[in-house]
């Protein structure tokens, strides 16, 4: 079996929910003896034959992400040798993504991506939440819903340690609105507290919002709020993870939010929404769930700077039990049934 991982730029792979499948799955596959591979548009661009033969010899083509110039290229060439085609959406079809640039999407839509992904063996989707947000856009969809996975080397072993008096709450991801960043900010300020700081860390991914945040800075704005450079790589998320006592993420919206497993298995609690699929942090009480609300918000960050090290170190634990249930190889193994049964298919 030849499987073949068709992603929008190389660069990507840095990223977490790319090198939780993409790095930990050619690795777990290579174990297992069956050749894969990873092909961007670098590749069509400057060497269309060696791209077209990739996908030639390749049993399946596992497709990442969604409505680019690109990806309608690579899915023609792949039906065309009448490969057997796996698309995951990448949240690239929620809510919050389709409306952004709407009519625009709408009729590509009905144009020709409603046509792709119903024409695909299946889509692959992180959570059943966002299986439920595509079956909204069209019933007839067949999708299947595999996680996302954390290697296991990278779940923290040792019990929480006594936090420092000057905390530290990480907000770790994109600087985006759909992230709930502005908010953030904005509740932060509101409450002031001189006893803990906000790290903000993360690429910068709208250049507007970008502009208006460094606008912000210059006006001193941000009380205890600092901003940092992204940071990529397991190895120094194991580091940076380990400064804070929490992660927060009020995301408007997320099909995985890999960040939040990450986060868990280094033993920070996450406050996060009710947009994202981890509920499970309020069951295993690895955290907190909210309304995506800034009131709510600032209620919540109120109530986590008044808890003692004790309870955050409850919380920590559970965290890391959480993130036991997602180690990369229990993971993979689905995905390699999966894969499998898609070869016993004519």
């Amino acid at each position: 079996m030849r499987i073949i991982y068709i992603i929008d730029s190389y660069n990507n792979i840095k990223s977490g929910s790319y090198h939780s499948i993409l790095n930990g799955f050619r690795n777990f596959l290579k174990n297992k003896r069956i050749s894969s591979k990873i092909i961007n548009p670098y590749l069509l661009k400057n060497n269309k034959e060696f791209f077209i033969n990739s996908i030639k010899r390749a049993d399946i083509c596992h497709f990442f992400g969604g409505w680019s110039l690109f990806h309608i290229k690579s899915f023609l060439i792949a039906r065309k040798l009448d490969k057997k085609i796996i698309i995951h959406t990448m949240g690239f079809y929620e809510p919050w993504a389709f409306n952004h640039k709407r009519i625009k999407k709408i009729i590509a839509w009905e144009i020709y991506q409603k046509r792709i992904l119903l024409s695909a063996n299946f889509i692959h989707c992180a959570s059943t939440k966002e299986k439920e947000n595509l079956l909204k856009l069209n019933k007839n969809l067949k999708i299947k819903v595999l996680p996302f996975g954390i290697e296991k080397d990278f779940i923290k072993r040792s019990q929480y340690k006594k936090i420092p008096v000057k905390h530290k709450a990480l907000f770790f991801s994109r600087l985006h609105p759909v992230k709930g960043i502005e908010d953030l900010i904005n509740c932060w300020n509101k409450i002031n507290n001189k006893n803990w700081e906000l790290h903000v860390i993360g690429p910068k991914e709208n250049d507007f919002f970008y502009r208006k945040i460094n606008i912000l800075k210059k006006k001193n704005y941000y009380n205890n709020i600092k901003f940092f450079k992204p940071i990529f790589g397991y190895k120094k998320k194991t580091k940076l993870f380990s400064k804070y006592d929490f992660l927060v993420l009020p995301s408007k919206s997320e099909n995985f939010g890999i960040v939040i497993l990450e986060s868990l298995a280094r033993g920070l609690p996450v406050l996060t929404t009710k947009n994202t699929p981890w509920l499970s942090i309020k069951k295993f009480n690895a955290g907190w769930i909210i309304n995506n609300d800034n009131l709510v918000l600032i209620r919540a960050l109120k109530k986590i700077f008044n808890l003692n090290s004790r309870q955050f170190g409850i919380k920590s634990n559970n965290a890391i039990n959480l993130a036991k249930k997602y180690q990369l190889e229990i993971v993979l193994k689905k995905y390699l049934r999966v894969y499998n049964d898609l070869m016993l298919k004519n």
